[in-house]
């Protein structure tokens, strides 16, 4: 997903402290709460509209480099969380993080298996055990997902951490031996051959005490 500069960019405006009904005639008006943490320093709280942030996580994706303009002063961070409300699933508040685009950052990126269908299609039982992968990186090198090509596994491969090729520049620490995903034959229901054999031989029991 190719990232235009023009949709990073976001102006924001600084927002002092609310109640639940500041909060809700905020949200009414399109903006949303905001927050952006960096390290050794106070946390910044801010409106942005949620039309732009929106438009722009479409264009770029979720772990884009976002250039958040408050003022003439211009903060480089990345999105880190978005709370949503439980039943309603309106977003409530977003959370951003400063970063330096020299510095190594952490992220947890989606994972994509590529080619599941060629295992489908052999009728094999395909199984993903971890949906994220936590990984280290520059920012600009961070990607929104993580595509693994699983179209050769057959029955009984695994393909873990340690044998996943991860893009230029992204390492992880998790464990080598993670599994990630799994095939396997599909699992049968065995026919009730012995329930249906133990029929007749019940009836036959029976059969004495009917004749007495």
């Amino acid at each position: 997903m190719a990232k235009t500069a023009d949709s990073l960019r976001i102006k924001i405006e600084k927002r002092e402290p609310m109640g639940k009904s500041g909060l809700k005639n905020l949200r009414k008006e399109g903006y949303l709460p905001a927050s952006m943490s960096s390290r050794g320093e106070e946390s910044l709280s801010f409106s942005i509209k949620q039309d732009e942030l929106n438009r722009s996580l479409s264009k770029n994706g979720r772990m884009a480099v976002f250039k958040l303009a408050l003022g003439r002063k211009i903060h480089t961070a990345m999105l880190r969380e978005v709370q949503y409300a439980p039943v309603t699933r309106e977003c409530l508040h977003v959370t951003f993080q400063r970063i330096h685009l020299d510095e190594v950052t952490r992220a947890d990126v989606a994972i994509r298996p590529l080619g599941r269908e060629d295992i489908t299609r052999r009728q094999l039982e395909f199984l993903q055990h971890l949906d994220t992968l936590p990984v280290s990186g520059l920012p600009g090198d961070i990607p929104n997902h993580i595509e693994l090509d699983v179209s050769n596994m057959e029955a009984g491969d695994s393909l873990t951490v340690g044998n996943a090729v991860l893009p230029k520049g992204i390492t992880t620490d998790l464990e080598p031996d993670r599994v990630i995903f799994t095939v396997s034959y599909p699992r049968t229901q065995e026919e009730p051959a012995e329930a249906a054999e133990e029929v007749p031989e019940a009836a036959a029991a029976e059969e004495p005490e009917a004749a007495e």
